[in-house]
């Protein structure tokens, strides 16, 4: 599965590029494509839970708007897009889909262990993980290897707080994560 999600994020920065060359400077249709972006990444988040719970799992389109369309720091995807529209920053852009799609990719997953919680009564754990490596920040690394209870916060050195990877309050905690989660049922 990280395989297939890396392969996703390597996927996300080339259309982020693509995207914003082909606009001509149009914000809605790069809105319009990145939006595509994080729905598949609801989808992706969704299959790959059910696959590591042996579920079968279905798509809440309440709950995908509302992972899409979260403020963080008071802006929405959106709102980013505009800003990196604005001021011409191609790469900005390309990190904003990259982390967007980890945030709703990683709220997928906690949305679908939550409705096999629902469903079977049974309350799944879940496990930091980082990619080990040098680009690890510290506050992630921090976090490496610590297991809790689904609806429990994974707590950083800086004070701040997340249920999954891209949850965080502060954007600095958020952007260029490549942090992800696994779980299970004890």
């Amino acid at each position: 599965m990280v395989q297939r999600y890396i392969h996703a994020l390597d996927e996300v920065n080339r259309m982020a590029a693509v995207s914003y060359r082909e606009s001509g400077g149009n914000v809605e249709n790069v809105i319009g494509d990145i939006l595509s972006l994080l729905i598949a990444a609801y989808r992706h988040g969704i299959e790959d839970i059910a696959d590591m719970l042996m579920y079968r799992m279905y798509i809440d389109l309440n709950r995908m708007n509302n992972a899409i369309y979260k403020n963080i720091d008071g802006k929405t995807f959106e709102d980013r897009v505009r800003d990196h529209m604005a001021a011409d920053d191609p790469k900005g852009l390309q990190k904003l889909a990259e982390s967007e799609y980890h945030r709703v990719y990683s709220q997928a997953e906690f949305d679908g262990a939550e409705d096999y919680e629902a469903d079977t009564g049974l309350t799944p754990t879940k496990k930091w993980n980082t990619m080990n490596d040098n680009d690890v920040r510290e506050t992630h690394d921090f976090l490496e290897g610590v297991s809790v209870g689904l609806h429990e916060e994974f707590h950083t050195v800086d004070g701040d707080h997340a249920l999954v990877p891209g949850g965080f309050e502060k954007a600095e905690n958020n952007a260029g994560c490549r942090c992800w989660l696994t779980f299970g049922v004890a």
